[in-house]
């Protein structure tokens, strides 16, 4: 089935498999389904703009995808790398990043090996990056390394959570109610989410329930 919805930047759909096929994968002890989503409820349910405040808060943001820029900046006396945000686009999403809390991601990702002398947060918007080696020789293979990883740092959100969806539930005599649906696995870290009501939250992949909740709701 695909479900028409609002992604929390814009309008998106999502696939979910359904009837028999998804049947026919948990008869079959199915441990990583196609298409795994997680139903997420509200703790208010009446408020698009929390929605995607929320949303914000679990599918995963790369830096990538909120960088104006990535560059290396070479002159005769120092070289860096120079990553600048673009705040407009992290504002119209929803997502509390800014230059530090870019930095703390940055250090905290496995394989970058950076310390806090080599990230500066030159403003809110703009840091740059001076990496350390030791063999100058190498240092050229160091810099353009780096800025090629730099792109897939995760800045916000659950790493396992693809995207998330914003499904609007129209009710006749009530305020309509927004739900979120987020693609990829993570129960636990979803439900304790602020702004989650982790006791209406559940997913379609039932090893997973069973993994968060017991044997007894996953089956």
């Amino acid at each position: 089935m695909t479900l028409k919805a609002f992604h929390f930047a814009g309008v998106a759909s999502m696939n979910i498999t359904l009837g028999v096929p998804h049947i026919k994968e948990i008869l079959d002890a199915v441990k990583k389904i196609r298409t795994p989503v997680i139903f997420v409820t509200l703790e208010c349910e009446t408020n698009v703009k929390f929605a995607r405040l929320v949303a914000g808060r679990i599918e995963k943001t790369n830096l990538g995808q909120v960088a104006e820029s990535i560059k290396i900046v070479m002159t005769t006396r120092s070289a860096s790398i120079v990553v600048m945000l673009d705040m407009a686009m992290i504002q119209d999403a929803h997502l509390s990043i800014d230059a530090n809390a870019v930095k703390e991601s940055i250090l905290q990702t496995r394989g970058i090996k950076l310390k806090q002398e080599h990230v500066k947060v030159l403003d809110v918007r703009k840091l740059e990056v001076v990496p350390e080696e030791a063999d100058r020789s190498r240092l050229h293979f160091r810099f353009h390394n780096l800025k090629s990883m730099l792109p897939n740092v995760i800045v916000r959100g659950i790493n396992t959570v693809q995207r998330v969806v914003i499904n609007e539930v129209k009710e006749e005599r009530e305020d309509n109610k927004y739900k979120l649906l987020a693609e990829g696995t993570g129960l636990l870290a979803v439900m304790g989410t602020e702004g989650i009501d982790g006791c209406k939250t559940t997913s379609n992949d039932v090893f997973e329930v069973q993994r968060t909740l017991g044997m007894a709701q996953g089956f």
